[in-house]
């Protein structure tokens, strides 16, 4: 019997070899899951990052592009308005029907050239008349 104990003490120390074997495998699987896991949820963090910045930055562009339009229209109201208030204001002054000199015209066309550079605009180029 003692030989048949030898075998059942060899086999079991086989079985706790290979257990212990295979717990440290898994052990060692299971962290690397972990360590992929980690890594994807960072992935994920930063993805979330970058899609709301690039919806906040379109956020503010569409507000931005809005507010221009909606200054660009006031200016135009404005400047239908200035139009049609000088119309009534020369309406019956003989000077209004007097051609303006070509001087003046090319110094009120650099002027106006000049506000809209100030304005931070770029001045359309105009032919020198």
């Amino acid at each position: 019997m003692s030989r048949l104990t030898a075998i059942i003490t060899a086999v079991v120390i086989c079985l706790i070899v290979c257990l212990g074997w295979l717990a440290m495998h898994y052990h060692k699987v299971a962290g690397d899951q972990q360590a992929r896991a980690d890594t994807a949820e960072q992935q994920v963090n930063a993805a979330e990052s970058v899609t709301s910045n690039v919806l906040t930055t379109m956020s503010i562009f569409n507000t931005i592009s809005e507010a221009n339009k909606n200054a660009k229209e006031q200016i135009a109201l404005d400047a239908s308005g200035a139009s049609a208030d000088i119309k009534v204001a020369v309406a019956n002054d003989d000077c209004a029907l007097r051609p303006v000199p070509d001087g003046a015209v090319k110094r009120l066309q650099q002027y106006a050239d000049s506000l809209r550079q100030g304005a931070g605009g770029s001045a359309p180029s105009k032919p020198d008349s």
